[in-house]
């Protein structure tokens, strides 16, 4: 029998997954299209989804971090004619809302991740990150960054 052509998850993707919706509450349902499918068509996996960028002052999200930190394949814009570096990114579930989104990770949360503990030790695991905005004399913007357990979610559900 072939598997030519057949969707298979590797034991990392698995385990991501799994990581995941065990973190979360409704992360596992939030690969809902745009639209309902029709009747008797199942979706297997969704190959796109929405990007998460955190520009807003203020802004708390609950973050559960599925996979690794990597670089994107989008090469990164060019400015004064020189072309940045492509973001560093990775696919997250936002704890709260149920929505899965590929996260355009900020310097300074990547480096808190790096400082925090070697290889991937985040991945699996539940954040909340706030944008602290920017201060005075920085070019960058600051961000708050804790571990925290959403099990409590599961039983307010």
């Amino acid at each position: 029998m072939s598997t030519k052509g057949k969707a298979t998850k590797t034991a990392k993707q698995a385990k991501n997954e799994a990581a995941v919706t065990g973190t979360s509450v409704a992360v596992a349902a939030s690969v809902a299209l745009s639209r309902p499918l029709p009747e008797g068509i199942v979706m297997k996996r969704r190959l796109t989804v929405p990007s998460l960028v955190m520009k807003t002052k203020g802004e708390v999200r609950f973050l559960a971090i599925a996979d690794a930190l990597r670089t994107s394949k989008v090469p990164g814009k060019i400015t004064n004619g020189v072309q940045e570096k492509p973001a560093t990114i990775c696919t997250v579930g936002d704890v709260q809302t149920g929505e899965v989104f590929t996260w355009l990770v900020p310097a300074v949360v990547q480096s808190t991740f790096t400082q925090e503990g070697e290889g991937d030790w985040y991945v699996g695991k539940c954040f909340m990150v706030e944008n602290l905005g920017k201060r005075e004399g920085k070019r960058h913007v600051d961000f708050a960054v804790a571990e925290v357990d959403p099990s409590g979610l599961r039983d307010a559900a």
